[in-house]
C-alpha cells in the first residue's frame, strides 16, 4: 500500500465519526443555536469562538459513539439525546421564565427540591408564553430529528442521496477537509480548554471563581460548572460549620453595647473629600469629624478586590498573612452571637434568591447556609432596596436587646454608578471636571456618575450613625474595595486578572475606614477613642477588622490576637499586607516610589 493511500486511510478513518453521526452531530449542533439565541448571552469573548468549539466539542462526542459497540451504540446515543434536549429545554425555560441561566444557586435549589415542591412548581409555572415558546422550538426540533434517524436508520436514502450528489472525488476531498477542519477548530479553541481545565483543578471557591464564567458556554457546560463549584463550596461549608460551632468565649465585658459594621461596595477612597478630593463628595463625613465624632485612618488596604474574597476575609478571624486560608478561622458574627450579641445581617447583595449569579454565590454561600445562619444571625432582611437609603429602615427591625451586632451591606457605589442614587441626587456633572483634559465627555459623566454615587453613600453613613447618636454605639465603616475611575488608570471598574501594580494598588485596594463614636461612646470610652485618633495613620489591614470588633465588644477568646487590633495599646503595625495573597503592598509601594508617610 503506497503511502498516500495509508494517509488517506488515516483521514478517513478520522472523519467516520461525522460521516455515521452526522444526524446526531447536526441536531445538537442546532439544539446549541437554538438555546443560545433563546438566551442571547452577553460575553466578552468573540461569538465566534463558541460557535467552532461546540463543533469540536460534537466531534469528540461523536468518536465516543463509534467506540461504543454497535449494539449498544443506539442506546447510548439515545441517552446522550436525551441529556442533551433536557438539558437545553430546561435552561432556556428557566431563562424565559425568571431570567436565569444555570448557576450554583438554580442547581443548588434543583437538587434540593423534593416531588412535592416540583409538583407545585410544575403546576405553578409549566404554562404561558415561556413554556409555549421553548416547547415549540425544541419539540419541533425533536419530531424532525426523529424523523432523520428514522430515515438514516431504516433506508439509507441519506447515503443513497449523498453517493448520487458526490462523486467519488468529492467524496474523498470531504474525508479530508472534515478531519482538517475539526483539527482547526480544535487548535483555535484550546485557550478555552485550559481555562477549564484550570477551573476544575481548583482547590476552593476563591479559585473556582477567578475562571470567567462565560467559557462555560452550553447548557451542559453549566450544569458541569455548577456541580464543581457546589461541591467546593460543599467541602468549605463542613469545616466553616465546625468552627462556628465550636467557638470559645471566655469572656465578655460588653464594653461597646452596639457595634455596627457598614461594609460598603467599590469605594475609591481618592475620590472622597474626607480623603483630600477636590470636589465636596462627603460633606456629611467631614462634618461628623469637625465635630470630633469621626476618626478616618489614613493607611488602610484590602486583600482582594472582589467583593466574594473580600467578605470571607474579613468575616473570618484568620488573616491573609497567616498560613492557611479563611476556612481555618471562625466568622465573626458567630463570635458576637456566643458572647451574647444580637446580631443582624442586612444586605441589598446577599439576601436570600433564587438568581444570585456565580460571584455572589461565592459570597453568601456560606452566609446562607441554614446551620450556619442559626448559629449567627438573628435577624436577616428578606428583600433588597434598590436605593440603600431605603435599606436603612431595615436597622428599625433588628430584635431589640441590651448587646446588638449589626452589619449592613449597602450597595455603595457598584456599577452601574448611576443606579445608585436619584434624579433628585445628582450634585455633579459632566462640566464639573473642566481640568480633566485627557478625558472625553463620556468619560467625564461615568466619573461624575461615581461620585454623585459616592456623595449620596455619604448619606448613608451619616444616617445610619445618627440612628445610634443617643446610645453607647460606634460604627465602623469599610468597603469591600475599591475602584478604578479613571485616576492614574484610564478605565473604570476593576480588572481582576491583571497584574498588581503601584496605580492598580491605588485605586483597588486603598480603602478607606471611619469609626464614628456616638457623643456618649465618645465620653464613656475615652481610651479607646484616644488609641484611635493615635493609631489614624498607621498601617492596617482589613482582614484584622475582626480583631477590632472583638476588641470593642471587650470579648476574651482564643481567637482574639490584640497586636492585630489598630485600637488595642498592643496594636503592632509591622504586619505583611498580601494583595490577592501574593503582593506585598508596602513593598510594592516601596519599590514604586509611591508609599505613602505615615
Amino acid at each position: 500500500m503506497s503511502t498516500g493511500k495509508r494517509v488517506y486511510n488515516i483521514f478517513r478513518l478520522l472523519s467516520a465519526p461525522l460521516r455515521r453521526e452526522y444526524v446526531f452531530f447536526t441536531f445538537m449542533y442546532i439544539v446549541f443555536i437554538a438555546a443560545r439565541i433563546i438566551e442571547s448571552p452577553s460575553s466578552r469573548e468573540p461569538r465566534w469562538i463558541f460557535w467552532i468549539e461546540n463543533a469540536a466539542d460534537l466531534y469528540i462526542i461523536c468518536a465516543l459513539l463509534m467506540a461504543v459497540p454497535r449494539k449498544a451504540r443506539r442506546w447510548v446515543r439515545l441517552l446522550f439525546y436525551i441529556i442533551g434536549y433536557v438539558v437545553a429545554f430546561s435552561e432556556c425555560f428557566i431563562h424565559e421564565r425568571f431570567h436565569l441561566l444555570f448557576g450554583p444557586i438554580t442547581i443548588q435549589l434543583l437538587s434540593e427540591t423534593n416531588s412535592g415542591e416540583a409538583g407545585e412548581f410544575l403546576a405553578a409555572y409549566l404554562k404561558g408564553p415561556a413554556l409555549l415558546k421553548c416547547g415549540l422550538t425544541f419539540l419541533g426540533i425533536i419530531l424532525l430529528n426523529i424523523a432523520t434517524e428514522i430515515i438514516r436508520c431504516r433506508t439509507g436514502l441519506f447515503r443513497r442521496i449523498g453517493s448520487g450528489l458526490f462523486p467519488p472525488v468529492a467524496r474523498r476531498m470531504m474525508n479530508i477537509a472534515a478531519p482538517l477542519f475539526v483539527a482547526v477548530c480544535m487548535v483555535l479553541t484550546a485557550g478555552q480548554k485550559v481555562k477549564m481545565g484550570r477551573f476544575f483543578m481548583s482547590r476552593n471557591t476563591d479559585e473556582a471563581e477567578h475562571c470567567e464564567f462565560s467559557i462555560f458556554h452550553t447548557p451542559l457546560y453549566r450544569v458541569v460548572f455548577s456541580m464543581k463549584f457546589l461541591q467546593l463550596s460543599r467541602e468549605e461549608l463542613v469545616t466553616v460549620r465546625r468552627n462556628v460551632s465550636r467557638i470559645r468565649i471566655d469572656s465578655c465585658a460588653h464594653t461597646i453595647p452596639t457595634i455596627v459594621l457598614y461594609i460598603g461596595e467599590s469605594y475609591n477612597k481618592h475620590h472622597s473629600s474626607l480623603y483630600g478630593y477636590q470636589l465636596p463628595t462627603t460633606p456629611l463625613q467631614e462634618m461628623m469629624q469637625s465635630k470630633g465624632n469621626l476618626v478616618a485612618f489614613t493607611d488602610v488596604v484590602t486583600p482582594w478586590n472582589v467583593t466574594s474574597n473580600v467578605f470571607k476575609d474579613i468575616l473570618s478571624t484568620h488573616s491573609t498573612d497567616a498560613p492557611g486560608s479563611w476556612i481555618d478561622g471562625t466568622l465573626l458574627p458567630g463570635v458576637l452571637k456566643k458572647a451574647g450579641y444580637k446580631v443582624a445581617f442586612i444586605t441589598s447583595q446577599y439576601y436570600k434568591s433564587h438568581n444570585l449569579g456565580t460571584v455572589d454565590f461565592n459570597g453568601s454561600f456560606f452566609l446562607n447556609d441554614p446551620a450556619i445562619e442559626k448559629l449567627c444571625f438573628d435577624y436577616r432582611n428578606k428583600y433588597r432596596k434598590t436605593y440603600d437609603l431605603s435599606l436603612l429602615k431595615e436597622v428599625d427591625k433588628v430584635p431589640a436587646g441590651p448587646y446588638r451586632f449589626i452589619i449592613f451591606h449597602g450597595m455603595g457605589q457598584h456599577q452601574e454608578y448611576r443606579k445608585r442614587f436619584t434624579d433628585a441626587d445628582v450634585v455633579f456633572t459632566a462640566g464639573s471636571y473642566p481640568w480633566r483634559r485627557d478625558l472625553s465627555l463620556s468619560e467625564k459623566q461615568i466619573v461624575a456618575d461615581y461620585d454623585n454615587a459616592t456623595r449620596y453613600n455619604d448619606r448613608v453613613v451619616e444616617g445610619l450613625c445618627r440612628r445610634f447618636r443617643g446610645e453607647d454605639a460606634v460604627v465602623v465603616y469599610l468597603p469591600d474595595h475599591g475602584e478604578e475611575v479613571y485616576d492614574r488608570i484610564h478605565s473604570y471598574g476593576r480588572d481582576h486578572d491583571a497584574a498588581i501594580s503601584a496605580d492598580l494598588a491605588y485605586g483597588e485596594f486603598e480603602v478607606p475606614f471611619e469609626i464614628w463614636f456616638s457623643p456618649r461612646a465618645r465620653r464613656l470610652h475615652p481610651d479607646i477613642y484616644r488609641r484611635a485618633v493615635e493609631n489614624s495613620r498607621k498601617p492596617f489591614a482589613s482582614d484584622d477588622l475582626p480583631h477590632v470588633i472583638m476588641g470593642l465588644a471587650g470579648i476574651h477568646t482564643p481567637l482574639y490576637s490584640p497586636s492585630r487590633d489598630i485600637l488595642s495599646p498592643s496594636f503592632q503595625p509591622g504586619r505583611r499586607r498580601p494583595l490577592k495573597g501574593t503582593t506585598d503592598y508596602d513593598s510594592l509601594m516601596t519599590a514604586a516610589g509611591k508609599r505613602k508617610r505615615a
